[in-house]
């Protein structure tokens, strides 16, 4: 069945596409294909004054290329010969002598933005549906069909390298604004839109002429000067080709170049910093843009190709691509039960995260009552939700009356009654039971029979807190992740006598809020919580040991974590991480193993990290470097510190984790790998290029890591006595996934 259809009127052509059997557009070999032909007939067609492309899916002009392509390939060249082909039919859509407009509503990610820049013209609607991004740099890979040359070309190198090494989508509202679109119209207007824009193109004198004067006007500058890429291939030799997007390409790079080397040395100076050459993919896709401006676009997109080629199937896209398929995943709900609607929540406090819980609940289109012990208090989360709105006011991403219109739906109280009608509330109080079940029994006595309790906690049982429950079937875990409106997952917890229809509610609440979910058996710290907590634990044993608490940070980061478990700790919260600590000793003391009593001194004495800016680290605003903080060094031994070897320290912090979520599969915590990697990248920055724990034991070799973890076990204590599971892995030599 076609994808594509091509129907002309008054010298129009609107080329519709309309993937049949899915939700959105996806490109594929079989649509590369209708596409050829459509060009084939469009370069013939004299009579043709202006094309658009417009899609039919609700929500979806085209979402970048079917993920299986790149499963698929089986050797280099096979990805070599797919980007060279999506790049000759973009580059051949672009060479038409006539307008070409983009007409966009829904998501145009990878892919389908490159479609829509090798256009002339892009109007979108002003949906919310309507996003733009590259998100191939978070699979390991570079742009393959033009991204890295015309994205640059259409809004500027400092804007554009930003949305290539981040993969971030974009509003319409915010393409606008950076240049990405022309025009936006609203959704029920887009095609007609389209059609007057491309009438009044048409409508003009020597339109096929115009359009090559201005493209020959405007040539790429000269930048010899720029450095060269070295260890790259050469590709001087191939041809030059100005930017046929009606100049303003050329003129854009042009009006640039002064800022071009700031750009790509902030880029690169990020770069080092943040992937610590872990990752091949960024500094890939800045080569690729240097290398297009340097040598013109037609050079430009040959080594993109080439880069593309070089990256697709490194063992980082391999578990990028899988860590992509496990997100979608994690975006289904898992249950098999119809989940209640829920237009309107409760949260019951005001603190950092209920206010965050609040917050990212409006944005998200639920209704919000919150309540705290006063109206001060309450207004907390109002102030919270109306500083996350208004940054998307300042990026053009929102306008201020929908600012206005979202906040409008939050109400304040301090009184329970006012959550006697609400089918859902999330309690976001201390971590503190006798707290959580004191709100637990002020809300069940006004709160419906059928109602469902929700609490945040980040390692108290849910079966604990539920004890004093009328309806303990009706209680759940929902722990989210700080900061809430940004960490990803929100892992749900099952207590002793939850029902299933319960979880598929929770579940939907949470995918609806734009988060990923896994649910997890209840215990002690249930599994993020478990998997982190053995990894501070022993960054705080290493610190006692002499090792430098700057050094354990970035042997962590070396390791590939957005942040070392120092750190962490300092942006937990001490306190917080003392609770949790006292929490999950008996999980630990079951089996023998040790918790550092440091923390526990620390908090004592006033540390509390960066909240109240007495950490592991100086949070002193004077000063620009993050320096440790040496008071801290007298908790552990003494300031005096010994050097501890880096591969040392990794590898303890490492397995420490790894072995942590082998026993909570072992367990039964979580039910099968996928979900311990999900949780593991998405809850605690688990570097998504290693998999995830299980998928970074299938690759290291599960008798490496069995003999690994014995080798720790014998030199640094029963705490790395190696999970049963991992044995039974070793002995028959068979991975997690099969795959």
């Amino acid at each position: 069945m076609s994808t594509l259809n091509l129907s002309v009127e008054n010298r129009i052509a609107v080329l519709t596409i309309d993937q049949s059997g899915s939700s959105t557009n996806r490109i594929s070999m079989a649509m590369m294909a209708e596409f050829k032909a459509f060009l084939d007939e469009a370069e013939q067609n004299e009579a043709l004054q202006a094309v658009i492309l417009y899609s039919t899916k609700e929500n979806s002009f085209i979402a970048g290329a079917d993920i299986r392509l790149f499963l698929d390939f089986e050797e280099p060249d096979d990805a070599l010969a797919f980007s060279r082909e999506g790049n000759r039919l973009l580059s051949r859509l672009s060479a038409l002598p006539v307008p070409v407009i983009a007409a966009i509503h829904g998501a145009a990610h990878g892919g389908g933005l490159e479609v829509a820049l090798a256009c002339h013209y892009r109007i979108a609607t002003d949906h919310p549906s309507t996003r733009f991004s590259m998100p191939e740099v978070t699979l390991g890979l570079c742009p393959a069909a033009g991204g890295s040359q015309r994205l640059p070309a259409v809004i500027g190198i400092p804007k554009a390298l930003p949305l290539l090494l981040s993969g971030r989508a974009v509003t319409a509202r915010e393409a606008r604004s950076i240049g990405l679109v022309d025009d936006l119209v609203p959704a029920d207007g887009l095609l007609q839109a389209a059609r007057v824009m491309a009438g009044n193109l048409a409508g003009r004198t020597s339109t096929r002429e115009r359009l090559r004067d201005i493209a020959a006007k405007a040539p790429l500058p000269d930048l010899s000067g720029l450095p060269g890429i070295p260890g790259l291939p050469d590709l001087t030799g191939v041809a030059k080709a100005p930017f046929s997007l009606l100049g303003r390409a050329a003129r854009t790079i042009r009006g640039n170049v002064a800022a071009m080397q700031p750009a790509f040395m902030q880029a690169e100076r990020e770069l080092k910093i943040q992937t610590r050459g872990l990752q091949p993919a960024p500094e890939a896709i800045v080569a690729c843009v240097k290398y297009g401006i340097k040598n013109g676009l037609e050079a430009g997109l040959e080594f993109e190709s080439l880069m593309f080629a070089e990256l697709i199937g490194s063992p980082e896209n391999r578990e990028l691509l899988h860590a992509f398929m496990a997100r979608r995943f994690a975006r289904r709900n898992p249950s098999r039960k119809k989940p209640r609607q829920i237009d309107r929540i409760g949260v019951f406090g005001t603190g950092l995260m209920g206010s965050a819980i609040a917050s990212l609940s409006l944005r998200m289109g639920f209704g919000v009552t919150v309540r705290d012990r006063d109206y001060t208090s309450a207004a907390r989360a109002n102030q919270t939700a109306w500083q996350d709105l208004q940054k998307h006011v300042e990026r053009n991403a929102m306008l201020p009356f929908e600012r206005d219109r979202i906040l409008s739906e939050m109400r304040l109280t301090d009184n329970y009654a006012d959550f006697a009608g609400l089918p859902l509330v999330i309690e976001a109080v201390v971590e503190d039971v006798s707290v959580k079940h004191a709100v637990l029994q002020e809300a069940e006595a006004v709160l419906a029979q059928d109602a469902i309790f929700a609490t945040n906690t980040s390692a108290i049982p849910i079966s604990e807190i539920a004890k004093p429950a009328r309806h303990p079937e009706r209680i759940i875990g929902m722990h989210y992740f700080s900061p809430a409106q940004k960490m990803p997952l929100v892992e749900i917890i099952r207590g002793e006598k939850t029902s299933e229809e319960v979880v598929a509610t929770a579940c939907d609440v949470a995918i609806r809020q734009g988060k990923h979910v896994i649910v997890v058996a209840d215990s002690p710290g249930f599994y993020v919580t478990r998997i982190v907590v053995p990894m501070i634990n022993e960054a705080m044993l290493l610190i006692a040991e002499g090792a430098d608490i700057r050094i354990i940070d970035a042997a962590a980061q070396n390791f590939g974590f957005p942040v070392g478990p120092v750190t962490l700790a300092d942006e937990v919260g001490i306190d917080v991480m003392s609770h949790v600590f006292e929490e999950m000793n008996p999980v630990f003391k079951k089996r023998g193993g040790r918790f550092s009593q440091s923390l526990h001194r620390l908090y004592e004495n006033g540390y509390a990290g960066r909240k109240n800016r007495r950490g592991f680290y100086d949070y002193d605003s004077q000063r620009n470097r993050k320096r440790t903080n040496e008071e801290v060094y007298d908790f552990f031994g003494g300031k005096k510190r010994r050097d501890v070897p880096v591969d040392e320290i990794t590898e303890r912090l490492t397995l420490a984790v790894v072995n942590e979520a082998l026993l909570c599969l072992q367990e039964g915590i979580i039910s099968q790998p996928r979900t311990g990697d999900i949780g593991a990248m998405l809850g605690m920055g688990f570097p998504a290029f290693r998999g995830g724990p299980f998928r970074w034991v299938d690759a290291a070799g599960p008798k490496k890591v069995w003999d690994r973890l014995q080798y720790r076990q014998n030199l640094n204590g029963v705490r790395f006595k190696p999970a049963g599971i991992l044995g039974d892995q070793a002995t028959s030599n068979k991975p997690f996934y099969s795959k």
